[in-house]
């Protein structure tokens, strides 16, 4: 049932709600699903407490795992697979509805 698919993508759109988080997902994406806090502060040129935050958030809604190299925390993008397998199904549906002729 698409309401399940889209209970379970609620906490990635939540989370995704929100255009600074958003614009750090992407530096992730550019980076190849990885970076630091000072790697994603130089790129969208935001302060290093803002940018702690959003990671914060992205990380409780389980978007990013952290780790350790040396002294510096490594976010790596980390979704879990049962939530893009709901995304995927919300979107096919979009798609089916959109594509279906209308009355």
């Amino acid at each position: 049932m698409i309401e399940d698919a889209l209970t379970t993508a609620l906490p990635v759109l939540r989370a995704l709600g929100e255009a600074t988080r958003v614009r750090i997902i992407g530096v992730f994406l550019d980076r190849g699903g990885s970076a630091t806090v000072g790697e994603v502060q130089s790129e969208l040129g935001l302060p290093q407490s803002t940018v702690s935050r959003h990671l914060r958030i992205l990380l409780d809604a389980r978007l990013l795992t952290v780790g350790r190299a040396g002294p510096n925390r490594i976010y790596r993008l980390d979704v879990p697979a049962d939530a893009l397998d709901a995304l995927d199904a919300v979107t096919t549906r979009v798609r089916e509805c959109q594509s279906a002729p209308h009355p």
